[in-house]
């Protein structure tokens, strides 16, 4: 159940969590937190009918920064980088109620919007006044919502919004003719230089439907662990529980519906693991057999860390490694639910220092990258990632695949992944390693692209150590 459906909650629990919003996305701006990060620690305190609610005016706010800026600016003299923090997010949230959310009366959310900006901290009411002042001129332009295709997809008067399209009363987007990569990036709400990037490599179709999949709210997926019941009694404990779910795409996976999971006894008892589609897929390559010895090299939150234990059995063994203790806890946290032998160990930021004095039969490299699989998820990476930054992000890629290669054992299995669809980060990696160590060989390699699978868009590519002939 959301908002658009429920306009009878009172108007004091609405502002709670448009204040929640609010903070969260100031904190994720200040701190350099993911969004997700803030909001699986604060989902908790709220009733479950406002969870999605509170996950879509997050998200959304932070997903169409770019054309809410540029909508902004037609009332707004000064830049919104220069506005108070409080004051950028709440006109940035107030507006995307107004243009994207097609049921939401305007005054519900301007009223909301303002009353949460009022119980934050600092905040006056020459503050409210100003965002009050400007989200009624935005009303004002606001001609219409409608459901249908409009007749000409490039109307500079018309915004795309979730499941329907906002028309506006004067131009709100560059004109298509004059500069194809300008429209493109306003109208869905990228940085510039990336959709130049993907209409290069891809074409101007493609790119669209790539921009459209990015700003589509995924849905939460779980993988059943290998210690549940069936399906079916997984599905019906968690509905018992309050949980809107179905069986997912994939055997022995789960989709959920409405704002997400919070507390759940289902997990607790290590019966579900929180796990995208194409991560799974990722796991699964790699497929180390009862008795291996795996290694997780970058495995912070956890996820493939515990679809790999469970495959291990009795006889085999998983390290968990990554650079930062406070992520690392996650993991614990995560393989804490279930069976097998693990432990998870902090190692240095510098690739070329780690020293794990062993091998592995088995080892997976989901390495650090630019996130352009995953925007729909995470949306502020679009906002945070540079060109330039996938030059720095390759070098550490290259340095990572190199311990890895270090530890791996003759004959044993790499697997190395991305959550990135860029080709430097990629299939260019993986070309730079087999010139570097030609005892490996590549075996399998996939890219997924976020309109063309169910999941997240991603990589992976599965390469062998072939034994020396000493050996």
């Amino acid at each position: 159940m959301n908002e658009e459906s429920r306009q009878e909650l009172p108007a004091k629990e609405y502002a709670a969590v448009r204040k929640a919003a609010l903070e969260l996305l100031c904190e994720a701006e200040s701190g350099g937190r993911f969004v997700d990060e803030l909001l699986s620690e604060r989902i908790g305190g709220f009733e479950r009918r406002d969870r999605h609610l509170l996950q879509e005016i997050s998200y959304g706010a932070l997903r169409h920064q770019n054309t809410l800026d540029r909508l902004l600016k037609l009332y707004v003299k000064l830049p919104m980088d220069r506005q108070v923090a409080a004051v950028r997010w709440a006109l940035r949230l107030g507006s995307y109620q107004l243009v994207y959310l097609n049921r939401v009366p305007a005054h519900a959310a301007v009223n909301q919007t303002l009353e949460g900006m009022k119980a934050l901290e600092g905040v006056g009411r020459k503050n409210v006044g100003f965002v009050n002042a400007v989200l009624h001129r935005l009303i004002a332009d606001i001609a219409r919502k409608t459901a249908d295709d409009p007749p000409e997809p490039d109307d500079p008067n018309i915004l795309p919004s979730r499941g329907g399209y906002c028309h506006f009363s004067r131009p709100v987007l560059p004109l298509v003719r004059l500069d194809l990569v300008d429209h493109l990036s306003v109208k869905y709400s990228y940085p510039r230089w990336l959709v130049k990037t993907w209409i290069s490599r891809f074409g101007a179709q493609e790119t669209r439907a790539l921009l459209v999949a990015g700003n589509r709210t995924p849905r939460l997926c779980a993988r059943v662990t290998a210690h549940a019941p069936p399906d079916a009694e997984v599905i019906a404990a968690l509905g018992e529980e309050g949980f809107e779910v179905e069986a997912g795409p994939q055997d022995r996976t789960i989709l959920f519906a409405g704002g997400g999971p919070g507390p759940s006894e289902a997990l607790e008892k290590g019966w579900i693991q929180f796990q995208d589609l194409t991560a799974i897929q990722v796991g699964a390559a790699l497929a180390p057999p009862s008795g291996a010895r795996v290694l997780d090299l970058c495995s912070a939150p956890g996820g493939k860390s515990a679809q790999l234990l469970e495959g291990l059995g009795d006889g085999g063994s998983l390290l968990a490694t990554d650079r930062s203790e406070l992520r690392l806890a996650l993991v614990d946290a995560n393989l804490s639910r279930l069976k097998g032998a693990w432990k998870t160990a902090v190692v240095p930021a510098e690739p070329e220092a780690i020293d794990l004095g062993e091998s592995f039969t088995h080892i997976l490299v989901d390495a650090p990258c630019s996130n352009t699989g995953v925007l729909g998820r995470r949306p502020e990476a679009r906002w945070r990632v540079r060109r330039e930054d996938l030059d720095s992000l390759s070098t550490l890629q290259d340095g990572l695949l190199d311990a890895a290669v270090r530890h791996l054992g003759p004959g044993g299995r790499l697997v190395y992944s991305t959550c990135s669809i860029e080709p430097q980060e990629n299939e260019e990696r993986v070309a730079a390693l087999l010139r570097r160590h030609p005892s490996l060989v590549e075996l399998e390699t996939r890219l997924f692209l976020p309109h063309r699978v169910d999941g997240d868009g991603g990589y992976y590519s599965l390469l062998r150590k072939q034994p020396s002939k000493e050996s």
